[in-house]
């Protein structure tokens, strides 16, 4: 099994938009690409910076994840970049130490771009002899396939941006401009296909006796499941209009801004249909790969509640699992202190205080419904008093699947690692109690940022593994797009079948809803539960332009709060619960996509998105 780890091997930047030297680090690439072991060592560099996008390695605030800015877990610490956006929303401006406060780095970006691209000019220098023809193309495909993976992720958060189509030398012209949406998008095409043509279906035995050794690399499913991404994307109302989000709400952009930046300019129903066609691909190419969803009673069928905490569980979980097309590794041996584990993991395996202000919002926990689909009664702010505890255990007795591998909570604990008292009744800070009874009569929040109770995702049936790996891309997510292709398409049996594969999965009952309006919000609610805290639900409701937004990312966030007798976190001990206002997050609608950073804007060449 592939570990993609942190190498020896050090890219250097100017740290400057595109402005690169022609050597990496003190190590000339000619010496790079001299020996098999120094070139891969660049690119396993590559795919570490390049897969990290996102996560608390990578999105430029480090501390906590995006569930703080989406509505589903609570802002963490004041010192976090999650607490920051929360309260004044991403800035282009830089804070009193430097620090930008965007959910992800433009900057790393370009030096994951320039590696790739160093690579795929350079890998033909390696001996024969070290390396064959058929590896050397396979890793041109994977920088590709690198290249493809941070365009799609710079199309999803700024929009149109600019084309580089090889590693810049000094004396290139660096002055690159925006491209618009369409062409950002077809550039993102044609990188995943020229990744796909070079690609392995199976990084298997690909070298004599290596077995499993490279598992976890690029594949040409992954290159499809870019390709899918980008186009179901590019359908959705916030590129796919023929008046830009500026245009709407009335924002001055820079002088050299040009709505193409931000949308296609038209509405085309026909970008439904090719995500449509792209998705199917993935899901074609999966299941003559020995890739499949992982559901135990099968299409057309509901999960009974245990098969489906093992199906979901093992589907988000599972290291190299059958369900996951890429995920983001980080070495078993890396110390566990480390921002990745420290934002996802809460057991008292780690040191964990990082996760501390992060558990879950009253307003997620309304969306998991219980194992006959219906609403779940949770208390709201307002009432006359607190409820008595037996309430919150019925609740959680009859609470989906979903949720009970996805969450911790007091008293009922959690399903995702039965058996491991260090993931259950010892883990720290499991909601937001108060042993005073007068607090609890005031109804006021108990304990800040602590919530109903803390995540457990992606740890299902781990153990004490500490580490894990994070699904970038699983199937689900293709039936999941599916789905929502087919009823804005105007196919609502088609969209019914993907939907309902996974709410079968989910243990759930099947869907029968043909308005599209009804079945949207089904669709809406179905991928808030499955992905969460899987980096969806941010940048969906964005490129939704999803009606609500203001009261989802921004509005009144709540947390459940506890009155208990002592320390002990069991049934016994606690005595009622109520809803507390915990803050306001604030939206905007300039937030529909990310700001450049007011240093690149200042140079001229990038115009700044609207509003900032």
């Amino acid at each position: 099994m592939l570990l993609i780890a942190l190498s020896a091997l050090s890219l250097s930047s100017c740290n400057l938009f595109l402005e690169m030297p022609e050597v990496t680090g003190s190590v000339y690439l000619d010496d790079v690409f001299s020996n098999r072991k120094d070139a891969e060592g660049m690119l396993w560099r590559t795919y570490h910076m390049g897969l990290r996008e996102g996560l608390p390695e990578g999105w430029g605030i480090a501390h906590g994840t995006l569930a703080s800015i989406s509505g589903e877990l609570s802002r963490g610490y004041s010192w976090h970049g999650g607490y920051m956006i929360c309260k004044d929303g991403p800035s282009n401006i830089p804070d009193a130490n430097g620090n930008y406060m965007i959910p992800a780095d433009f900057d790393e970006g370009w030096q994951v771009i320039r590696s790739a691209f160093l690579i795929i000019q350079n890998i033909d220098k390696v001996p024969s002899d070290e390396l064959s023809d058929e590896m050397k193309n396979y890793m041109k495909g994977e920088a590709y396939g690198l290249i493809a993976y941070r365009y799609l992720g710079m199309f999803i958060r700024w929009g149109g941006v600019p084309i580089v189509e090889k590693a810049y030398a000094m004396s290139d012209d660096l002055s690159v401009e925006r491209a618009s949406v369409a062409q950002t998008l077809d550039y993102i095409l044609s990188l995943s296909q020229k990744a796909y043509d070079l690609l392995p279906d199976s990084w298997f035995d690909i070298e004599p006796g290596c077995g499993d050794k490279w598992e976890g690399r690029l594949t040409k499913g992954v290159a499809l499941a870019i390709k899918a991404k980008a186009l179901t994307f590019a359908a959705r109302p916030l590129f796919n209009s023929d008046k830009s989000y500026a245009q709407e709400y009335n924002m001055r952009p820079d002088a050299n801004f040009k709505d193409e930046f931000i949308c296609f300019g038209t509405y085309d129903r026909e970008r439904y249909k090719a995500a449509i066609d792209a998705n199917k691909a993935v899901i074609d190419w999966a299941l003559a790969n020995d890739k499949h969803l992982i559901f135990t009673a099968g299409e057309g069928n509901v999960n009974s509640f245990e098969q489906a905490i093992d199906d979901y569980g093992r589907g988000v979980s599972q290291l190299n699992g059958p369900e996951t097309l890429l995920a983001f590794k980080i070495a078993s041996l890396q110390s566990v202190a480390n921002n990745m584990n420290m934002g996802y993991n809460w057991s008292s395996y780690v040191y964990n205080e990082e996760c501390a202000q992060r558990g879950l919002l009253t307003n997620f926990l309304r969306l998991y419904v219980d194992r006959d689909g219906n609403p779940i009664d949770w208390p709201v702010v307002g009432e006359s008093e607190p409820r008595p505890i037996a309430g919150f255990g019925e609740n959680i007795d009859k609470i989906e699947a979903r949720f009970r591998v996805d969450f911790c909570v007091p008293g009922k604990y959690g399903r995702s690692n039965d058996g491991f008292p260090l993931w259950n009744e010892n883990i720290s800070y499991l909601g937001s109690f108060t042993t005073d009874p007068e607090q609890a009569a005031a109804m006021v929040r108990a304990s800040e940022g602590q919530g109903a109770g803390v995540p457990t995702k992606f740890f299902y049936k781990a153990g004490a593994r500490s580490w894990f790996e994070f699904p970038l891309f699983r199937l689900a997510e293709n039936y999941m797009y599916l789905a929502e292709a087919y009823n804005e398409y105007g196919d609502p049996a088609n969209a019914l079948k993907y939907l309902n594969i996974i709410r079968g999965r989910a243990g759930l009952p099947l869907v029968s809803e043909t308005d599209k309006a009804k079945l949207r919000e089904i669709i809406v609610r179905e991928n808030a539960v499955e992905f969460f805290e899987e980096n969806h639900r941010y940048y969906d409701l964005k490129h939704w332009k999803h009606p609500e937004i203001d009261k989802i990312i921004g509005g009144d966030k709540t947390e459940i709060s506890f009155l208990r007798t002592g320390t002990d976190n069991t049934m016994a001990a606690m005595v009622s619960y109520w809803d507390a206002k915990a803050y306001t997050q604030f939206w905007h609608p300039k937030w529909f996509l990310e700001p450049f950073k007011q240093d690149e804007v200042n140079k001229g060449i990038i115009a700044q998105n609207p509003g900032y």
